[in-house]
């Protein structure tokens, strides 16, 4: 499941940085760059303050920090994977020894290897909705675009910009979730979410297993014939009045509802 997604540079040729599976075979805080003889934690050390090594042979190929973030997105490095320091730092805490690491040459956007886009045709409470409801799978995954489900559900949906989180009022609760972290809140309470929400142009998507967490609705997602019935459950039903919610929809506002991620 994608958490995160960052920048970085690799080899200044294709073939210095090695393509396969690999696992983190060890980690170290502030490595000094032995090279050129320069301590950990100099503002001049390449390695930057973290340094997580791959199994990868023919060389001490590794992921961490730099010192020029000019380089980053870039093809600049004898090989390594570089990041911009505060994403080494993140990305650390957060991986163990014995990780698996796969490292693709891609010709295509990242995007477009992250997404099959092939059409998902959606259904609530078995009335199919329009193409604008913009639906994707990743790894027979579906992913649904939150604020459009929310305006179904007929909950008000609020983006918090000094928090950095997607507030969510429905007639049980209050829901606070940021859109890169697995903990929500309902009513105050932290929920830990098998999949954290995932933005993807500018849009705040949630799979089936986030949206159940949550929303009183079933999900039943046909990867065979890209089909996604969602279903709200019988005690809702007398709620949400089926037949108007997509005839009243203005097929404008699945264009001009991108303010909220």
């Amino acid at each position: 499941m994608l958490t995160k997604v960052f920048p970085i540079a690799t080899g200044r040729q294709r073939s210095f940085t090695p393509e396969g599976n690999f696992q983190v075979v060890n980690k170290q805080v502030n490595p000094p760059y032995y090279k050129k003889n320069i301590p950990g934690g100099s503002p001049w050390n390449p390695l930057g303050p973290r340094w997580l090594g791959l199994s990868a042979p023919g060389g001490a190929y590794g992921i961490h920090g730099n010192s020029n973030p000019a380089s980053i997105g870039t093809y600049a490095s004898d090989g390594c994977i570089r990041l911009r320091n505060e994403d080494i730092l993140w990305l650390f805490d957060q991986v163990t020894v014995g990780t698996p690491v796969s490292i693709v040459w891609q010709d295509v956007g990242f995007e477009q290897y992250l997404v099959d886009n092939t059409p998902v045709k959606v259904y609530f409470n078995n009335q199919e909705l329009p193409p604008e409801f913009r639906t994707f799978s990743h790894q027979d995954k579906p992913f649904i675009p939150l604020k459009q489900l929310c305006s179904l559900m007929s909950y008000q949906i609020n983006w918090n910009s000094q928090a950095n989180s997607i507030d969510i009022s429905t007639p049980a609760a209050q829901i606070c979730f940021n859109p890169d972290s697995k903990t929500l809140l309902i009513n105050d309470q932290p929920i830990e979410l098998a999949d954290p929400p995932l933005i993807m142009d500018g849009i705040s998507y949630v799979t089936q297993s986030t949206m159940e967490t949550f929303f009183p609705v079933e999900v039943n997602w046909q990867a065979a014939t890209r089909q996604l019935y969602l279903t709200t459950k019988p005690e809702m039903i007398e709620e949400i009045q089926k037949p108007q919610l997509v005839s009243s929809i203005n097929p404008q506002f699945w264009q001009d509802a991108d303010w909220l991620p």
